[in-house]
């Protein structure tokens, strides 16, 4: 162990030296949430409050009384109605944006009201910006609410008259429970990434990087044990992973406190969510995974003859990587026996029933021995690698 210990220091050390490292296990987790937070929110506000405060020009044909439409919509201080004699230029004005938007009444619009029937409204829109269409939406909800009310007076009866049932919806599912399965999966599929990343600098450095350097060779004339060796190097690879993900935690925490974009009450159940025992029990998940992550990097670094070679073997298997933890995402992929198997996706299911709070011990056990195999299994096919000299010496 002496040895071991030695040669993880010392390779630690030397790794964060490295400028490129420091910055993707480091740098980036740390500022990549408060930034992504900060600044989507700044941009929401903003486009929110541009969306719902400008000027919108609205194109407006009637032949007759409105019933008041108009007035209701010039009561918006913020919707320039313009008067057009008819429908035909619509559409292209619509399309050039011209108009925001554009209302057509039926020319028998009054007569229909008064003999109490229903009208049909034309509206022309641009359905890739939402705003207007909303925007009018609530005005025509008002009117119509209106018109309704009058048409019910004159009959003499109220809306419980006409409404034969109203639903009342009540959720069973708590707050914690619907962030879980809603948005559980985005969590552990950001930390599986930088965990990916935060391994792969270090891997390649530490054994691709001692052949570009020409030390590969000194360091296995050294009076210690091949196995020894390349376990102090993986612990650093290891250890890099964990680290990564452990701040982008931090990242993601400070973001999550500093941006203040969601609702009070859900921000009070985030941070209960984000407790010591769930943080542990995450940790302890993705320990057997990053050193699985480990355990398929060492021999592709050990086979590849320079930094660049090493990348362009690595940087596709991420999407072999992530594509499980995207599975995990979908509605409907529920953790079983059978996912629990699935390495990376149970990793994902898991823990959206851990925020939820719904996990089955079964299930958890499966998970962890599903996490523990692939580990077992990946570090003894990088020892076999790493003892074949002539992956090592490849030239």
């Amino acid at each position: 162990m002496k040895h071991i210990w030695i040669i993880f220091r010392k390779e630690m050390v030397y790794t964060l030296r490295d400028r490129r490292t420091v910055m993707v296990m480091v740098i980036i987790p740390l500022l990549l949430f408060p930034s992504i937070f900060v600044l989507t929110g700044t941009i929401q506000k903003a486009a929110n409050k541009d969306a719902f405060s400008r000027e919108l020009n609205v194109g407006y044909h009637n032949n007759g009384p409105d019933g008041g439409l108009r007035v209701m919509l010039e009561h918006d201080s913020a919707m320039n109605v313009h008067s057009y004699p008819d429908t035909n230029a619509f559409r292209s004005l619509v399309r050039a944006d011209s108009l925001d938007i554009a209302i057509s009444l039926p020319d028998d619009f009054n007569s229909t009201q008064s003999a109490r029937g229903t009208s049909q409204l034309l509206v022309w829109y641009d359905q890739t910006n939402e705003a207007p269409i909303e925007r009018t939406r609530m005005r025509m909800k008002l009117f119509k609410e209106r018109l309704l009310s009058t048409r019910l007076d004159s009959l003499g009866i109220t809306r419980a008259n006409i409404e034969p049932f109203v639903l009342e919806e009540r959720n069973t599912a708590s707050m914690q429970e619907t962030i879980g399965k809603l948005a559980g999966g985005f969590l552990p599929y950001i930390f599986i990434a930088f965990c990916y990343m935060g391994c792969m600098f270090p891997a390649i450095d530490l054994f691709t990087g001692e052949k570009e350097r020409g030390t590969i060779e000194t360091i296995l004339s050294t009076p210690v044990d091949r196995w020894k060796l390349l376990a102090g190097k993986m612990m650093v690879v290891v250890v890099s992973g964990m680290t990564t993900a452990c701040l982008a935690l931090v990242g993601m925490f400070v973001g999550l406190k500093v941006a203040g974009t969601l609702p009070p009450e859900i921000m009070s159940v985030i941070l209960s969510i984000l407790s010591p025992g769930f943080i542990l029990m995450f940790l302890l998940m993705l320990l057997p995974l990053v050193t699985f992550f480990a355990g398929i990097m060492i021999p592709a670094t050990v086979f590849a003859k320079s930094y660049k070679e090493a990348q362009s073997i690595l940087t596709p298997l991420n999407f072999l990587v992530i594509m499980p933890a995207i599975v995990g995402m979908m509605p409907g992929i529920e953790l079983n026996a059978g996912t629990a198997l699935i390495p990376v996706l149970n990793v994902v299911l898991v823990t959206k029933d851990l925020i939820a709070g719904q996990v089955e011990p079964l299930h958890m056990i499966l998970v962890m021995a599903s996490l523990l195999t692939i580990a077992v299994a990946a570090v003894l096919f990088s020892f076999r690698r790493f003892g074949n000299e002539k992956n090592i010496l490849r030239s």
